[in-house]
Formats: C-alpha cells, structure tokens, sequence
C-alpha cells in the first residue's frame, strides 16, 4: 500500500500525492531517524511514510523514551512533536544540545503556534514544519536537513566587529556580555560572512546551508532563524544591524570586519 494513501498516513493530515522511494542508493547506508510523537496514529504514519522512503525508523511515544533512544544510539535526524508527555519536546531538544549532541532536529508543531516555533528554534532545533503537512514537504525537509552543509569560511573562525568578538567556533558573541547562539544561527552567520560582498539569497541559504535540493521549497525557515538571530544580536550595542535585508533578493552582512 502506498504510504501517501494509508489511513495511518492520512492521520498525519498529509496532502495526498505520490513519491518515489529515492531517500537512499541501494550502496548507502539507510539514515536513520528517531520520530517522538505521542499520537499513535500519527506516530505510526510517519513510521510508515519514513519506512517507506528508506529510512530506518526508531519509535518514542513520550520525552523519555526518547532520551532513552538518544542515550543508547545515534541518529541522522530527529522528528519530534513539542507537545508529549513526561518530559516535553522542548526539554528534550534542550537535553539533546546540553549533551553536545548535534543531530538535527525537525520539529512538529500546531498550525499558528508561533511562540512553539520560536521556543524550539532558541532551543536548537533546525527546521520546523506545522501541522497538517504534505509528504513532499515532510520529506524535502527531512532530506535536506540530513545533508550536512559543508563548513563556511575554514580560515577564520573570529572576527572583530564594533569592538565585538565574534567566535564561530565557540558559537558566541561577546562585548560586556556574552550571547550564545545556537549551530545553525553560528552556520548561517558564518555563510553570511563569507559572501558579505554581496547579498545572499533564500534560495541559496536553503540549498547551502539547510541543505534541501533546491531553493523552491516554500518555508519561512530562513526568516524565522534571520529574526531570532538579530533579536539575539540586539544584546549586543550596533549587532542587530550587522545584517542588512536587501528587499528583493535576501540578506547580506554589512558590519565592517577589523580582523
């Protein structure tokens, strides 16, 4: 049975349509992901949706058997609903980073669950979709968020800016306080700054830096991370403006380097 047409899959709230089990070569390893859901139904369609596209699933209905999952094995990706019980998504996801662990996390959440999205993206997670979903959407983040993006600017992790120091390597900023930031924003920046002579697009920053196929994919993702990165950088005196939206064409650094 197609997964994309299974009553299992459909309590997902999916939109209907057909796709190619193309996740993995027949020569790779399969990607392994962990889906915590507390909704059986739905915990069991994206086992399915997942299965069926060649991942090897791993299953947690609450937060602490996921942290079990977590303690006793690696994974290449973590699907995980904000709202379970026993210890919730958002402490999870906060464990996962407090243990260095740097999976990246695609988080579930409610349709106009804004603040949900926030809490999670401070917290660390990668990408988030809301509830109900398609498949091609689902999957083209799961993908995308699998492929790591490669390392922006290998020759300087710090710089000097405004009498700021910024550590790419130590992911923060620090002035008369320090603000942390969080893998992705550090990576974002850091792609920002290697193109600063130019502006850099959506497009580009979800090809390269989220890692999806290609820069169509409609997600406010990118604009989410751009808004909670410089309402960080506000901690900061004249940070906030270190990042210059060029109307039409994306986002470019603007801040003058010293070193």
């Amino acid at each position: 049975m197609n997964p994309t047409h299974s009553p299992r899959t459909r309590a997902l709230g999916l939109a209907r349509g057909t796709m190619a089990n193309d996740v993995t070569d027949s020569s790779q390893r399969s990607p392994k992901v962990l889906l915590v859901e507390d909704e059986a139904p739905i915990l069991d369609g994206l086992d399915a949706l997942f299965s069926g596209q060649g991942f090897e699933t791993s299953l947690a209905p609450d937060g602490e058997a996921a942290l079990e999952h977590l303690a006793s094995g690696s994974f290449d990706l973590i699907v995980l609903d904000l709202m379970i019980p026993k210890i919730d998504g958002l402490s999870v996801l906060r464990h996962a980073r407090a243990q260095r662990d740097e999976t990246p996390v695609l988080i579930l959440t409610a349709k106009g669950a804004e603040e949900d999205v926030v809490r999670g993206l401070e917290a660390g997670a990668d990408d988030y979709v809301t509830k109900p979903f398609g498949v091609k959407e689902l999957l083209a983040r799961a993908r995308g968020l699998i492929r790591r993006p490669r390392r922006a600017d290998e020759s300087a992790r710090q710089f000097e800016i405004g009498g700021a120091l910024l550590d790419l390597d130590a992911q923060h900023v620090r002035e008369a306080t320090e603000v942390k930031l969080t893998t992705r924003e550090t990576t974002l920046l850091a792609y920002l700054i290697e193109r600063r002579h130019r502006p850099v697009t959506r497009g580009e920053l979800l090809v390269d830096v989220w890692g999806y196929n290609d820069g169509s994919v409609r997600t406010r993702t990118v604009d989410v991370h751009i808004q909670q990165l410089r309402a960080k950088l506000r901690e900061v005196p004249g940070a906030e403006s270190w990042i210059e939206t060029v109307r039409g064409r994306g986002y470019r650094f603007v801040a003058e380097i010293e070193k």
